[in-house]
């Protein structure tokens, strides 16, 4: 019976150690190895040219291989550049990866890689080296053998030039332009501008206003209550700018309180008064006027306008009335060029 006990236990014992055995033996099996090799092409460089080093490695898929930081001097090579890693996956289930190096020798030999060490890292934090072995580099003279003839120097590379000098004479000349077709257009605006100022007096603007409203016929047309608005405003601007009393804005009621206040005849203020509240009963009212009564707010219009028009005094006029007395017009006093008169003129 314990024969038999020994038995099964030996059994089982094998079978353990052959399973661990299998798991030992695939899992090493699966651990792939790394591989780093150089090449370059098979044709001899000569000095001064690019020696192209194509670096190969060969690793498990999914690891990943930190391209080495090479210094511009590595041994007799001078390092000009090195080309990005790029891997590729294999059919066997591993993956390759190939950067290149531009290598240069300056002195004709036979030379030998220094060894590259090379770090590959399975993503989860294992770092493996491997190293590619050195290869030899044949280096041949730019010279022909027996070659002793001495030739000249060659000339210097021309480098792309592009002469500036016509553009930005150009330039300067387009900005001289565009600056004095600038200030030409300033100038001519400002005579333009100083051409428009309009240099009638007040009353003769009121009334060339008026005269324009009348050509509208906008009575004829039933337009009352626009025709009455632009007859009433014009008068009202025109007493606005001869007397300095703001009415523009303002109610008939605070019109005749302000204008107590002013130098305009007592008649003249119960005329414009009398037009304002006229104007007033057909803007602000349902009242249908006619045409009639639309003429006669023009004649009105036009006797403020005419009753209150500044006196204009001439040189004749100052010599023939020398020693007789003026009496104060309505209005504000002009010189026959527009402008006030001084009150010794006035005497």
């Amino acid at each position: 019976m314990e024969n038999v006990m020994d038995k099964k236990r030996t059994n089982l014992s094998i079978i353990i150690i052959t399973i661990l055995l299998f798991v030992i033996v695939g899992t090493t099996a699966a651990q792939e190895p790394i591989t780093a090799t150089i090449s370059t092409p098979a044709q001899a460089a000569t000095v001064g040219d690019p020696v192209e080093l194509t670096v190969t490695i060969t690793h498990p898929e999914g690891y990943y291989v930190l391209p080495p930081a090479l210094e511009t001097g590595w041994e007799q090579f001078v390092i000009a550049d090195q080309t990005p890693a790029t891997t590729v996956s294999n059919r066997d289930g591993s993956a390759t990866t190939i950067f290149t190096i531009d290598a240069r020798v300056f002195a004709p030999g036979e030379y030998a890689t220094p060894p590259l060490v090379l770090s590959v890292t399975d993503g989860a934090g294992e770092l493996n080296e491997v190293i590619a072995a050195p290869i030899p580099v044949s280096i041949q003279s730019v010279l022909v053998e027996g070659d002793t003839e001495l030739r000249d120097i060659k000339p210097q590379a021309e480098l792309p030039y592009t002469n500036w000098l016509p553009w930005i004479i150009g330039g300067i000349l387009l900005a001289v332009l565009l600056g004095g077709g600038f200030l030409w257009r300033k100038r001519r605006q400002a005579r333009l501008a100083l051409a428009m100022v309009d240099n009638r007096l007040p009353h003769e603007v009121a009334l060339d206003e008026l005269e324009r409203i009348e050509g509208l016929h906008l009575p004829q047309n039933g337009r009352f209550k626009e025709y009455y608005t632009f007859v009433s405003d014009t008068v009202r601007f025109y007493i606005e700018k001869s007397y300095g009393v703001p009415v523009m804005e303002r109610t008939t009621g605070e019109i005749q309180t302000s204008l107590r206040n002013s130098n305009m005849d007592l008649n003249v203020t119960r005329d414009f008064v009398n037009f304002l509240n006229a104007s007033d009963l057909i803007k602000f009212s349902t009242f249908e006027p006619n045409v009639a009564d639309a003429k006669q707010l023009m004649l009105s219009a036009r006797n403020i306008v005419a009753s209150t028009k500044p006196l204009v005094i001439t040189t004749d006029d100052v010599d023939k009335q020398e020693h007789t007395p003026i009496s104060p017009p309505q209005g504000p006093h002009f010189s026959s060029n527009g402008k006030l008169t001084n009150a010794e003129v006035q005497a």
